[in-house]
């Protein structure tokens, strides 16, 4: 089974997928968050070509456990992609300090502040393997 992993942002929707058994999450790509629309197409075109199975969206929330401030936003970018993606299934992902981590590993691995989406992509592959990690465990075999 394949995974597409989402970090949701206002400017940046940073973009991981998972290898083909589900075990391994990888930096994708980062898509600026301009028109919903065109994202979605976009995401449907992975989802097409990548066999993708399960949509794993970051949920943000605060150090509390309540939504995060960006958690409207992201209700009505899920809406939109249920309403064009019907035959996939969503889930939504605590994603309580992946940017922090991203940030940490952008400077761990020396990339330049231009680099602005590598952040967003990081966060997506942190959420997505965290996902795949916490599922793995729990599977029985």
């Amino acid at each position: 089974m394949r995974y597409l992993g989402i970090d949701f942002g206002l400017r940046r929707i940073g973009l991981s997928i998972s290898d083909e058994n589900g075990r391994i999450a990888f930096g994708f790509t980062t898509v600026e968050n301009s028109r919903v629309k065109s994202i979605v197409s976009y995401i449907k075109e992975v989802i097409s070509k990548y066999r993708i199975e399960k949509i794993i969206i970051g949920f943000p929330r605060n150090m509390d456990g309540s939504p995060g401030v960006l958690s409207e936003d992201l209700y009505g970018f899920i809406k939109k992609v249920k309403e064009s993606i019907k035959d996939t299934e969503i889930v939504m992902w605590d994603e309580r300090l992946t940017t922090l981590q991203g940030e940490k590993i952008k400077r761990e691995i020396g990339k330049r502040k231009k680099d602005k989406g590598i952040v967003d992509k990081i966060a997506a592959t942190l959420i997505l393997q965290n996902y795949l990690d916490y599922i793995n465990k729990n599977r029985r075999y």
